[in-house]
């Protein structure tokens, strides 16, 4: 994306859920500058990502993060910016309040398209239909981000090299819905978008809505964590999508080994290049075969496969 938003869902602390209908959710705006950026932004993000903090703008100075004002834990924010600070040779920290609906008007004014390899526009409801052999349209909302960050591309390029024709598609921390709804488009006979939290249940059922998708039993959304495979989706998948973080990827990797069908292909990413290595140990363990590895900006994509059984 060129205006990088990502949306983190994963290492969520279970909260009571606070009905959005009547409470209004105000963001502290936190606007980091680090000397020298890297590695100091990726160790950042990957630390205010456990806070409960769930929208990240890269930038070229280092980062710009939101989190809900009723989530915020004032102890642990003022522990994670003294590691910061000892980590690079300047920091700058500032922070402020954003209202939600002024967000979203800023945010209607910066967005831009994202194109993935001239094939997939993923746009806004305000922009022009594209050419592109796919045009999704995505109309996020504050808390779960733009679905256009590095990892959601590269997961999109991933899903271009593959088969999704007549096609059983899980997508673990499905956010906007977009990995979801391209897989529908690109000929997947089911689709199972799982997330955490409710508002990104809802957000993958408005965009499916946009994309002329009904949620019925041919594109399901439900709102969980991975254990809604050991109790509720036990079938088998011909693709998994997981776009997520690295933690729970490795932690919900033997449940997804237990939904993937042999011959089966599952797409990783929302973890750093850094992250490659020990991602791959996991990997390997379970026997499955890496097809091939995407880097970008920092940020990595691993495509495996699980054999077949040997007759």
């Amino acid at each position: 994306m060129v205006h990088h938003l990502i949306q983190v869902t994963s290492v969520k602390s279970s909260k009571q859920q606070v009905s959005r209908e009547f409470i209004r959710e105000d963001y502290l705006k936190l606007d980091i500058k680090f000397t020298p950026v890297l590695p100091a932004r990726e160790i950042a993000i990957a630390f205010l990502s456990e806070l409960d903090f769930e929208v990240f703008e890269p930038t070229e100075s280092g980062l710009i993060a939101h989190i809900p004002n009723l989530n915020i834990n004032r102890d642990l924010l003022n522990e994670a910016k003294a590691k910061l600070d000892a980590i690079a040779d300047d920091m700058v920290w500032a922070e402020s309040i954003v209202e939600t609906e002024n967000w979203n008007s800023n945010w209607e004014e910066e967005y831009e398209p994202v194109n993935v390899e001239d094939s997939v526009m993923v746009r806004a409801p305000f922009h022009t239909k594209s050419d592109a052999l796919l045009d999704v349209i995505i109309k996020p909302n504050m808390s779960f981000g733009t679905g256009h960050h590095d990892t959601t591309w590269m997961m999109i390029k991933a899903m271009l090299g593959l088969d999704f024709k007549e096609s059983l598609v899980l997508d673990m921390g499905c956010g906007t819905g977009v990995l979801a709804i391209v897989a529908k488009l690109l000929g997947a006979e089911k689709v199972l978008a799982i997330d955490i939290e409710e508002g990104a249940a809802d957000n993958t059922v408005e965009n499916a809505a946009l994309n002329g998708i009904s949620i019925d039993e041919d594109f399901t959304i439900d709102c969980g964590a991975s254990e809604l495979l050991d109790s509720k989706y036990k079938g088998l998948n011909n693709i998994i999508l997981a776009n997520i973080n690295r933690n729970v990827l490795i932690d919900d990797m033997f449940k997804y080994n237990k939904v993937l069908k042999q011959g089966g292909s599952i797409v990783f990413s929302g973890f750093f290049s850094g992250d490659v290595e020990i991602m791959k140990k996991e990997i390997q363990a379970l026997n499955w075969t890496i097809t091939s590895t995407l880097e970008r900006n920092g940020w990595a994509c691993i495509i495996c496969g699980k054999p077949t059984l040997l007759s």
